[in-house]
This record gives structure tokens, C-alpha cells and sequence, in this order.
């Protein structure tokens, strides 16, 4: 979870219209909605049009070293802000949530383009990047909703000097708050293993596919 609180599965659901409760539920399963779509992704490469990805073990492959790059960036931002975020007790503003509000989901976004890049398949990835930038756009949203909504006070000052996603202006790091304790009860080596799992099988598939 990437969100600054926890919340129920159906909070608010039955005051919500059909469309609004169609938002919410992409938005509650995108994480499911990502996986399916990459996967479908890589089946269409693996059997229609038979493409291979980019070796990640090739140094004289920049795109590759480069996007390898972005998955191990995406996952370091994700780690420093998931250490340091301690849903529904403060607002989190130090550290990356200094240079943006959303440092997590842009951790994603490095780590999609740096895999996407490594599927190697353009054409479709442009065809799924319109549904997947919809769906964390939408999520995005709600949670600054609901965030805005429990932290007020807070939340106003706070987003009126930090950017929601594209960093713009340089801060120092700040490490002082990072916690393990708080990395691990956040979840957050499931990235670290779901990542490494994906290199390992894009490494399979460009051998053996």
C-alpha cells in the first residue's frame, strides 16, 4: 500500500455512483490490474510476436544498464519513503516526501519504465501505458482526498509547497526517521522479491524463449 492510511476495502462505496464505484475498485485491485496487464504484456511478446528483452547482463546494452538502472532507483526511493512512512499517525513530509508527495508510486513509475524498457516491445507498451497512467492517476487523486480529509491542517501547508509527482527543486536527503521496523511492517520487501523474480524470468525468457 502506498497510501498515507489505511483503509477499508468498502469505504464509501455505497455513496458512490456506478462510475465512481467502478473508479474504486480499479483503484483498490491496481496492483492485481498492473500484474495482469505486464503479464498480458509478455505473453503477447512471448507467443504472437515472438520478441525477445533486453539482457540485463549486457554492459555493452546502455538501454539495458540504464533501465536495470531505473528498476534499482525506483526501488530505493520506494524503500526510503516506505521506512519513513507511518500510516494514519503523521503526515509524512520529510525525506523523499520532501521533493514529492507520492514518492512511492514514482518509485513505480521508474520501475515500469525500466521494465517496460526491458520487454522491449514499444509498440505495445504504448498500447497499455494509456490504461496504467489512468489507473495511478485515479488512485493518486483518492488518496489526497482521503488524506486531506484526516491530516486538514497539515495537509494544506504541505501540498502547497511540494509537488505531487515531478520533482522540481533539490532537497538534502534526510535519513534520520528511516526504520526497518517500519520498511518490513509496510510490506515493502515484496517489491524487492517481486522485482527480483521479474529480472530472473525476463533472464529465463531471453535465453530460452
Amino acid at each position: 500500500m502506498a497510501s498515507q492510511l489505511v483503509t477499508s476495502p468498502n469505504s464509501a462505496a455505497a455513496r458512490r455512483p456506478i462510475g465512481g464505484q467502478f473508479v474504486q475498485w480499479c483503484v483498490r485491485r491496481r496492483v492485481q490490474i498492473s500484474v495482469v496487464v505486464f503479464a498480458a504484456l509478455i505473453g503477447l511478446d512471448l507467443f504472437i510476436f515472438h520478441s525477445w528483452p533486453r539482457d540485463i547482463f549486457k554492459p555493452a546494452d546502455p538501454l539495458a544498464m540504464v533501465s536495470l538502472a531505473l528498476v534499482i532507483l525506483g526501488l530505493l526511493i520506494r524503500a526510503w519513503a516506505a521506512g519513513m512512512l507511518r500510516k494514519q499517525k503523521q503526515l509524512a513530509t520529510t525525506g523523499p516526501y520532501a521533493l514529492v508527495r507520492h514518492p512511492l508510486y514514482f518509485g513505480s513509475f521508474l520501475m515500469m519504465i525500466g521494465f517496460g524498457v526491458l520487454i522491449h516491445d514499444p509498440l505495445t507498451l504504448w498500447v497499455i501505458a494509456g490504461p496504467l497512467v489512468w489507473l495511478y492517476w485515479q488512485t493518486i487523486r483518492s488518496e489526497e482526498q482521503r488524506v486531506a480529509k484526516y491530516f486538514a491542517k497539515d495537509w494544506a501547508v504541505y501540498s502547497a509547497k511540494v509537488p505531487r509527482f515531478i520533482p522540481y527543486r533539490l532537497v538534502r536527503p534526510n535519513f534520520g526517521n528511516w526504520s526497518l521496523a517500519q520498511w518490513l511492517h509496510n510490506e515493502e520487501y515484496q517489491a524487492w522479491i517481486g522485482s527480483a523474480v521479474a529480472l530472473g524470468a525476463l533472464k529465463v525468457w531471453q535465453v530460452f524463449g
